[in-house]
């Protein structure tokens, strides 16, 4: 059984089909990838799985249950954390307080505060934070403000994290840490990743499936070596 799949996913924004009847299933341990040009669907996609987003048709299973119906927060207290490609940090917040909050947001039930903030303390340190717990977010970099992020999603404790384009905006150096890690994720804290990307060097590096979106559709998935060898993907980027 896989970890998550979309069952036949569509998504209408008026008379725009941003998802069209779109299938995947993603196996627990990958690390898959999720490419296509600009306006793909693949962030729409990204939504509809958090349940940020309800799908027009179709559903999503987690573990083989049926989730599209439920809450946002309730997928992401079964397991299901996302980043945006745009970092949302409370701004005025220290970075211990945003992880805070999302690991409170994420219990049912009463809770001791220095557990808590001793959970958002290992995140931070395990994204390479640990110095700068006490610092408000506003504060930080753009690098600085993705690796918040990811360890505000992290603190939930998911199985899989759908990450929206987290090397946008960093250098050669920085790219590669950032691959390296995507792998320690998977590797160290057993989680699958799920992971939009426009550099394709990194998804050569890093995954072992991709899914190219097209127009909404599943245009092919494959290996990332079969993937840019093919021409029906080297025209959706680059036209005839």
């Amino acid at each position: 059984m896989s970890l998550i799949e979309g069952r036949a996913v569509c998504r209408y924004f008026g008379g725009v089909n941003a998802l069209a009847n779109v299938n995947f299933a993603i196996e627990k341990g990958s690390i898959v990838g999720l490419i296509g040009p600009n306006g793909a669907g693949k962030t729409t996609l990204f939504n509809v799985m958090a349940g940020t987003i309800k799908p027009t048709t179709g559903r999503i299973l987690f573990h083989g249950e049926d989730v599209t119906d439920q809450p946002a927060y309730r997928i992401c207290r079964k397991g299901i954390a996302r980043t945006f490609q745009i970092p949302r940090p409370f701004g005025t917040m220290t970075c211990l307080e945003n992880v805070v909050v999302g690991i409170i947001n994420n219990l049912n039930g009463p809770y001791v505060k220095s557990d808590v903030e001793d959970k958002a303390r290992i995140a931070l340190k395990f994204v390479g934070l640990g110095d700068l717990i006490a610092t408000e977010a506003r504060n930080l970099n753009v690098v600085q403000k993705k690796k918040l992020e990811i360890a505000r999603a992290l603190a939930t404790g998911p199985e899989i994290l759908l990450l929206d384009e987290v090397l946008g905006g960093l250098n050669t150096q920085e790219i590669g840490e950032a691959i390296e890690f995507i792998r320690l994720l998977r590797d160290k804290q057993n989680i699958t990743i799920f992971w939009i990307e426009h550099i394709m060097g990194a998804i050569m590096q890093a995954a072992e499936r991709v899914i190219v979106l097209d127009q909404g559709t599943v245009l092919m998935e494959g290996t990332p070596r079969e993937v840019v060898s093919d021409q029906r993907v080297i025209r959706a980027y680059l036209g005839e």
